[in-house]
């Protein structure tokens, strides 16, 4: 046999329709083809995203709704401690002007002690001062050198 007459009993089929079709269906699942997923594939990476999204989307009108509740509750009791911060004030005001003038005074009787206290302690040098001249004088007995020391 020479080689077109091997290709034409090749394309010539001698089954019949009903068994190909018998025989196609018993190898069918041998044939079909399974992809693996890889994880680098964008269309994966693409689906994940809008299953985080969703997620996201969902969990943020929970937290929300908890948020708000909980930003509401805080400014109610800031508003309550302004207002009794206010309160505390007006009553006190009248005290705190009276610790203030004592203030005043205190400071002022500490200056007048420390102006007072600064006479003192000059004036008690000076009279240690005359008492050591004074008893140096006596010590020398002489009268002459009394006025001449005191000078």
């Amino acid at each position: 046999m020479n080689e077109t007459a091997k290709q034409e009993d090749i394309l010539e089929s001698t089954t019949d329709a009903a068994e190909w079709s018998l025989e196609v269906e018993r190898v069918l699942p041998q044939l079909k083809v399974t992809i693996r997923t890889d994880n680098k594939d964008w269309r994966i990476h693409v689906d994940q995203m809008h299953q985080h999204k969703s997620g996201i989307e969902s969990a943020l009108k929970e937290t929300k709704g908890f948020l708000d509740k909980l930003h509401n509750e805080i400014t109610r009791t800031l508003e309550k401690i302004g207002s009794r911060e206010k309160y505390i004030n007006n009553q006190l005001e009248n005290l705190v002007q009276e610790y203030r003038a004592a203030q005043a005074q205190l400071s002022e009787a500490k200056e007048r002690y420390q102006q007072g206290n600064g006479g003192v302690t000059e004036r008690t040098r000076l009279l240690s001062e005359y008492s050591l001249m004074l008893g140096k004088l006596t010590l020398e007995g002489s009268p002459g050198n009394h006025l001449l020391l005191l000078e």
